[in-house]
Formats: C-alpha cells, sequence, structure tokens
C-alpha cells in the first residue's frame, strides 16, 4: 500500500511539469492593475496622489506574495535536483523518473522566470504612472523622486 507521500509523489510524476509546480506552488499571483500615465494625468491632483499611493501599496502586497510563490518555486527545484541526484546514483537509475523530475525541474523555472518578468512589466507600468504624476505642476512633488 502507498503511503500518503508516495501517492503525491506518483500524481506529481503523472501530471505535466506546469501542471507539478502550480499544485505544489499554487498559481503566480495575479499582478496589481496599474493607472496608466494618461490616466493620472485626467484625474484631479488629489485622486491622482490617492491612486498613485495605492497603486504603491498595491504593488508591495503583491511583491510579497511574489516572493512567497517564488521561495516555494525554488524549494521545489532544491528538492528535485536532490531526487535526481539520488535517482541517478541509484544501482539502476530510472530514466522515466529523471525525465519527469527535470520536466519539474523546468516548469518550475520557467515560472520562476515568467514571475520576474511579470513584476519588471508591472514596475515599469507604475514607473511610467509616477513619471506622469510628477511631471505635473498641480500636485505636491515633495513625495517623488529626485530626478
Amino acid at each position: 500500500m502507498l503511503t500518503r507521500s508516495g501517492f503525491a509523489f506518483l500524481v506529481l510524476l503523472a501530471s505535466g511539469g506546469a501542471a507539478a509546480a502550480e499544485s505544489m506552488c499554487g498559481e503566480q499571483p495575479i499582478a496589481p492593475v496599474i493607472p496608466t500615465a494618461a490616466d493620472m494625468r485626467q484625474k484631479s491632483p488629489a485622486d491622482a496622489a490617492t491612486v498613485r499611493h495605492n497603486a504603491f501599496l498595491d504593488i508591495k502586497r503583491w511583491q510579497a506574495s511574489l516572493k512567497s510563490y517564488r521561495d516555494c518555486l525554488s524549494a521545489t527545484i532544491n528538492t528535485d535536483k536532490r531526487d535526481l541526484y539520488e535517482d541517478a546514483r541509484a544501482t539502476k537509475p530510472d530514466k522515466d523518473k529523471m525525465a519527469a523530475i527535470q520536466q519539474e525541474m523546468k516548469a518550475s523555472s520557467d515560472a520562476s522566470d515568467a514571475s520576474a518578468n511579470e513584476e519588471e512589466k508591472v514596475v515599469n507600468e507604475f514607473h511610467a504612472a509616477q513619471v506622469a504624476y510628477c511631471t505635473r505642476t498641480d500636485v505636491d512633488v515633495s513625495t517623488c523622486p529626485k530626478i
């Protein structure tokens, strides 16, 4: 009879690599919606300041979730590396098992890369909104980065 962890491992092997990473770490956190530069220019000064501040807070919360997500992916990759090494050292390495582990490692690595790309995109969008806010003449620019 299979133990609970043994059964979970077989389920992981049966599922695809991307599905395995998702089942271990969940889905990538959903990125916040960042106002566009045009939106920032059209809002009243008070609304623009509020939207900018809220977008900043949303990004910080999202980045905390991304860190947890990526930490899980890294732990999964490290476990897979250890399992791959142990299987490779076995008297009769299981080629199918090793291929499944490598596929899971690639899926986890790809998921981590995708989350980093999404983070860069969101931060760039925020930067554009911030520049639109900080170049206005009717807002308090004391909170803007110094150029």
